[in-house]
């Protein structure tokens, strides 16, 4: 009941009253593709709208380049085209970074309610020394990736996008340097995190699971040895209150993954049909416009990438923590 109280914002538009009982007849997948299908052309026309008004740019200021006298684009024209671009993907990048602070609030919120109501389901069902400890590890970087993410890498991506304008407005690329070096932190903090997660993660959980399969041994083997008459038939009752406790716990883990994908799906959306029109816009200005303005093209893409990583990061994160601790359970 906490955990269906706890639902983020955003989900309970897309769901409604949806309980963890609901979520395991499988009624909530449709639900979420209706809801993409619905809003799926209309982030396809903004992502299409925005990236072509930026290659425009860029063909425009070929143009001027290419009408100049000695052939080359005039250090004015990069210069303007630089900020028409940037002022034109700007809002867009702007808004997507907001909403993507927005969704690791709302995951850290969730995460409080959905980890430890995983981890008492399966300490239910005698696993209780996994559960705690992936629990503790799951707690601990999720909340470090959700603060990293907030305050370090969303300023880096914004960095990001203005030195890469810089870049293709300075001669030369003099800022080329800075460009690299940003990208390089934001994806080392990244894989960084995520790798390590992963790593406590199944460390933790291969030694406190054989511990706890052992405990759960003995204690039936004790209760069936110890009770007379009914000792066996309580050993065995064990086994049907065990598996409602994992059901349990399979249900808790749906409705988790269930409210993450609510959560991160437009986001992650909108951010993956920029990412890619971006990236196709600067493939196709490539040949006909200067070498520095398509570049910018492809490190807004990247910003978009970055943002989609660090979301995608923390949903899987919080995902991966409710699927491995309701696996414990099997």
């Amino acid at each position: 009941s906490g955990l269906e109280g706890a639902l983020p914002e955003e989900a309970r538009n897309i769901l409604g009253d949806v309980t963890v009982s609901d979520v395991m007849t499988g009624g909530v997948f449709p639900v979420l593709w209706e809801w993409v299908r619905g809003r799926f052309a209309d982030m396809l026309s903004d992502a299409a709208k925005s990236a072509g008004v930026a290659l425009a740019v860029t063909l425009l200021a070929s143009v001027a380049g290419a009408a100049s006298p000695d052939g080359k684009t005039p250090q004015y024209v990069l210069l303007g085209g630089a900020l028409a671009i940037m002022g034109a993907c700007a809002g867009d990048i702007s808004s997507f970074l907001g909403q993507v602070r927005e969704a690791l609030a709302e995951l850290s919120d969730f995460s409080k309610s959905l980890l430890p109501c995983v981890a008492s389901a399966a300490a239910a069902a005698g696993n209780g020394a996994a559960a705690a400890a992936r629990y503790t590890v799951a707690a601990l970087f999720i909340d470090m990736l959700m603060s990293v993410g907030s305050d370090v890498i969303l300023p880096i991506i914004y960095a990001y996008g203005a030195v890469s304008a810089a870049n293709a407005a300075l001669p030369d690329g003099a800022m080329g340097g800075p460009v690299r070096f940003i990208s390089w932190v934001c994806t080392t903090f990244l894989t960084t995190l995520t790798t390590v997660f992963t790593l406590c993660l199944t460390i933790s959980g291969v030694i406190a699971g054989s511990g706890g399969k052992l405990a759960g041994s003995v204690a039936k083997t004790a209760i069936s040895a110890v009770l007379p008459v009914v000792g066996k038939i309580l050993s065995d009752a064990a086994d049907t209150y065990l598996a409602g406790a994992k059901l349990l716990c399979s249900g808790i883990g749906i409705f988790g993954l269930a409210a993450v994908l609510c959560v991160c799906l437009g986001p992650l959306l909108g951010l993956g049909l920029h990412y890619l029109l971006f990236r196709a816009a600067a493939c196709i200005g490539e040949p006909f416009s200067d070498s520095r303005l398509s570049a910018l093209l492809g490190n807004i893409a990247s910003c978009y990438g970055m943002a989609l990583g660090l979301l995608g990061s923390a949903g899987a994160m919080l995902f991966v923590s409710a699927v491995l601790g309701a696996g414990v359970l099997s």
